[in-house]
C-alpha cells in the first residue's frame, strides 16, 4: 500500500540516470528496500549524491543478503544504516502525495527454504516507522515472456527462463538467441557480456555456416616458473581501499592496487596465479 506515492522509484532506473547523466534526483532521507548488489549500489550512490541519511531495509539477516560481503562492509563504513529482519508493510505519504516514511514489521528467522536461507516470519515486536522522503526499491526483476513473445514462445526452463544452448545461445525458436539474465536468471554483468559474445558468434555461424570467431585462438605462453613447486605460505593480503571520508564525496575507484611486490607475493600463493599453461588472447583487429 502507498506504492503510488511520489518519490518512490526502482533502483535500476535510478542507477541508469546517474550513469547516463552524471546526476540523479536524490532525497535527504533515502530508504532502499532490498538486499542484493543493486540495493547496495543504489545506497552508496545516494550517499555520494548528497543524501543526509541512507538506510537499507532487508527482510532477512545480514548473512542471508545476496549482495557481496565486501560491498555491504564498504556501505556500512560510508554511513549506510542496515535494517535487517524487517519487512516493509506500507509507504506513508503526506497530503501532497509524497512519501514520508516506511512502516515495517520486525521479523524472526524461520525454517530453511529451497534456497538454503531461512524464511522470515513476523515477530511480536512493535512495528517500526522509518522516515524517508525518497524510497528506492531493489527487490529484483522478472522477465515478462508474454510481452516479448505475444504469440509463439521459445521453450523455457523449469525456472521460467529461456532455454538456450550454452555455447551458441540458440533457443528452440528459429532465429531467436538468448543469454544473460533472460537465459540464466539474475547474475553478473560479466556473465551477461560473455553470453552476448557467445550469442554473436552463434548468430554469425547460423547466418554464414562458418566460424568467424577469430578472437578465440589460443597461444602458448612461455614461463620461467616451475608449475610443480609448492605454493608459498604467504598470508592473504587485503586490497587497499580509499578512506570512507574521501570516497563518499566522489565516484573514484574504491579499491586500489597492490604494489608490485605485494602482487608478486600474492600470485605465488595457493592457486599459483603466477603460472599458466595457456591463456586466451584477443587478436588485434586491423579494421
Amino acid at each position: 500500500p502507498g506504492e503510488e506515492a511520489r518519490n518512490i522509484l526502482q533502483a535500476v532506473p535510478y542507477l541508469k540516470e546517474y550513469n547516463m547523466k552524471g546526476s540523479a534526483e536524490t532525497g535527504r532521507k533515502v530508504v532502499v528496500i532490498g538486499g542484493g548488489n543493486a540495493a547496495v549500489d543504489a545506497a552508496r550512490t545516494a550517499v555520494r549524491l548528497g543524501a543526509e541519511t541512507v538506510e537499507i531495509i532487508y527482510r532477512r539477516s545480514r548473512e542471508a543478503m545476496p549482495a557481496y560481503a565486501e560491498e555491504i562492509e564498504d556501505a556500512l563504513e560510508e554511513g549506510v544504516k542496515l535494517h535487517c529482519m524487517s519487512q516493509p508493510l506500507e509507504f506513508l505519504k503526506n497530503r501532497e502525495g509524497s512519501v514520508t516514511a516506511v512502516r515495517c514489521l520486525p521479523m524472526v528467522a524461520g525454517e530453511f527454504d529451497r534456497s538454503g536461507r531461512r524464511r522470515s516470519r513476523a515477530s511480536e515486536e512493535k512495528e517500526q516507522i522509518i522516515e524517508a522522503d525518497q524510497v528506492i526499491i531493489a527487490i529484483g526483476q522478472r522477465m515478462d515472456v508474454n510481452a516479448l513473445f505475444p504469440g509463439e514462445k521459445p521453450e523455457l526452463t523449469a525456472a521460467g527462463f529461456m532455454k538456450a544452448d550454452p555455447v551458441s545461445g540458440m533457443t528452440s525458436m528459429d532465429g531467436v538467441f538468448a543469454g544473460g539474465d533472460a537465459a540464466e536468471g539474475p547474475s553478473t554483468v560479466v556473465r551477461a557480456i560473455a553470453a552476448g559474445e557467445r550469442g554473436a558468434a552463434g548468430i554469425d555461424r547460423s547466418l554464414t555456416g562458418e566460424d568467424h570467431a577469430f578472437w578465440r585462438w589460443e597461444k602458448e605462453v612461455d614461463t620461467a616458473f616451475d608449475p610443480d613447486a609448492d605454493p608459498l605460505p604467504y598470508a592473504r593480503e587485503k586490497m587497499p581501499v580509499l578512506e570512507a571520508e574521501r570516497r563518499i564525496h566522489s565516484f573514484d575507484e574504491v579499491e586500489q592496487c597492490w604494489n608490485e611486490h605485494s602482487a608478486l607475493r600474492q600470485a605465488k600463493r595457493c592457486l599459483r596465479c603466477d603460472y599458466g599453461k595457456k591463456i586466451r588472447v584477443r587478436e588485434e583487429s586491423h579494421v
